[in-house]
């Protein structure tokens, strides 16, 4: 009884204390980046700085304080940015994963995009968490580690974003041993963690966001260190069978999910209103080309520059995990800054709702 009182006490002290917290300041934040240059808080809008209030001072401030990520290239949107971070909350806060199953599927997701920063930034907290570092090795080198020695839950976990990111699919064996062992919530966290850290990385490989300047170097250079994936190693056929399954739904991520689709809907990708519709179904295509779907429809038409452009980024970005600096440039003028990152945006959020489809046994439709 005394035990569970002071447990109760030491929460509520804790609660009053962060009720209490004063925000954090944010006026001398110099945010970093590459193709998309680092803003500082005296050049924002009010719209920016209210988005970089709420990224530095929302729960993910617990180990971001500084903006970092992938928020200099959201804060070209910031509707869809501030749409994009409260989904990120959602995901990392309300899985019912433990923080260790959580950094398990991130490093996974970062890996298989060589996404550096993702990397360096997470295989840190994946060691903090517990997680062995022959595990961390083995998922640097692209390998299998020994799925035996690690705990079941661990074990399943790696099973399940491995055949997610690299089959796009999840055979109805591991789907099955799964669940059993994970349940079905922390089941799905972990294949939507795995699909939200691809989208981080997709803004982090985009913009080749760089490491702190201060980075510690051995961290560094292991960061620097991840050899790219080539074509055979980024896709293998799903081994065993893939039947139909009941879609497993979490109401505050699948909430959150519908909040960045509608203000995607909202946000204008092309800068030409009539090649809206064409630039959106042709980046979705690319996307459920990744997922070894058919497009929905074959619009036979003579599709304007616009759409090619955006279709040639899409693909070579989900092919390749980067795009060239030809193709970026390309982008850019055809869409400018904010039509750029919408059109990341719609290639992350559909590759999201793919990876739940997937979970669910069926070919992904957008």
């Amino acid at each position: 009884m005394l035990a569970r009182q002071l447990v109760a006490a030491v929460l509520l002290a804790a609660g009053l204390a962060a009720a209490s917290a004063q925000p954090l300041p944010i006026e001398n934040i110099q945010l970093r980046g590459d193709r998309f240059r680092g803003l500082h808080y005296r050049e924002m809008s009010e719209e920016q700085r209210a988005l970089l209030y709420n990224i530095v001072n929302s729960a993910r401030a617990v180990t971001n304080t500084t903006g970092n990520g992938p928020f200099n290239t959201l804060l070209r949107t910031p509707k869809v940015g501030e749409a994009s971070q409260q989904l990120g909350n959602a995901i990392r806060f309300s899985s019912g994963l433990s923080a260790r199953l959580r950094e398990l599927a991130t490093l996974m997701a970062g890996r298989a995009w060589t996404s550096s920063y993702e990397w360096y930034a997470h295989a840190r907290y994946a060691l903090d968490e517990g997680i062995d570092a022959a595990v961390v090795a083995a998922i640097a080198e692209h390998r299998t580690p020994d799925l035996a020695s690690m705990p079941s839950e661990d074990a399943m976990v790696w099973r399940v974003t491995d055949e997610l990111l690299y089959t796009r699919r999840v055979a109805d064996e591991t789907y099955a041993q799964a669940l059993a062992v994970l349940g079905e919530q922390r089941l799905l966290s972990a294949a939507t963690i795995a699909a939200y850290y691809e989208y981080v990385s997709m803004l982090l490989n985009v913009d080749r966001y760089p490491l702190p300047a201060d980075a510690a170097p051995e961290a560094a250079a292991a960061a620097r260190a991840l050899a790219p994936l080539g074509p055979a190693q980024l896709y293998r056929p799903p081994q065993g069978a893939i039947s139909p399954r009941p879609a497993l739904r979490d109401d505050t991520v699948d909430g959150a999910l519908d909040a960045l689709g509608a203000q995607l809907r909202e946000a204008s990708v092309s800068l030409q209103p009539a090649h809206e519709e064409f630039v959106r179904d042709l980046v979705r295509g690319a996307v459920m080309g990744q997922w070894q779907s058919p497009p929905t429809e074959d619009r036979s038409v003579a599709m304007p520059q616009e759409a090619i452009t955006a279709y040639k980024f899409a693909a070579e970005l989900l092919d390749t995990r980067f795009v060239s600096d030809e193709t970026f440039a390309a982008a850019l003028e055809a869409f400018g800054e904010r039509g750029l990152v919408n059109l990341m945006v719609l290639i992350g959020h559909s590759n999201i709702l793919c990876a739940q489809q997937a979970l669910a046994g069926a070919a992904c439709k957008l």
